[in-house]
């Protein structure tokens, strides 16, 4: 049957129509695809940030619990009876000395925990001997102190 100008509906140009509803629904997709990938970018950036944030502060701590650690070391060189307890403020952050044992001049043991942030690092020194040269048996990182306290 074909299509009149008196007929509801009847239209002679419906592939123009399609073309119309092809190009709305695709700008649609292309929208919608868009937004979740420029969604996906913002949370990427953002956890990058903060991932770097923390990597900084566990280097800040790492670097208050080294720093504390050399300043026992220094303290038992002029004073062998130094026997630490004692809480470093720092530019980033701060360290905490724990009480050092062993006496005298060798067999000595130093524990320095540093934080930046919430962030904790802790060192465990084994000195064998002060003076006349200092020498260390251990220097290591551990997660939670085991020769000390």
């Amino acid at each position: 049957m074909p299509c009149s100008a008196s007929i509801i509906g009847c239209s002679k140009e419906p592939r123009k129509l399609r073309r119309g509803y092809i190009l709305l629904i695709s700008i649609l997709v292309i929208g919608v695809i868009s937004s979740a990938i420029l969604s996906s970018l913002l949370l990427l950036g953002t956890s990058a940030a903060q991932v770097s944030f923390s990597v900084q502060q566990s280097n800040q701590a790492l670097a208050a619990a080294q720093a504390c650690a050399e300043y026992a070391l220094l303290k038992l060189r002029t004073s062998p009876l130094y026997a630490g307890n004692e809480l470093l403020d720092m530019n980033n952050g701060r360290c905490e000395l724990l009480q050092i044992g062993g006496v005298n001049n060798t067999n000595r043991l130093i524990c320095a925990e540093g934080q930046s942030g919430d962030v904790l690092r802790r060192l465990e020194i084994v000195v064998k001997q002060i003076l006349p040269q200092t020498t260390i048996s251990s220097w290591q990182e551990v997660a939670s102190f085991s020769l000390c306290r």
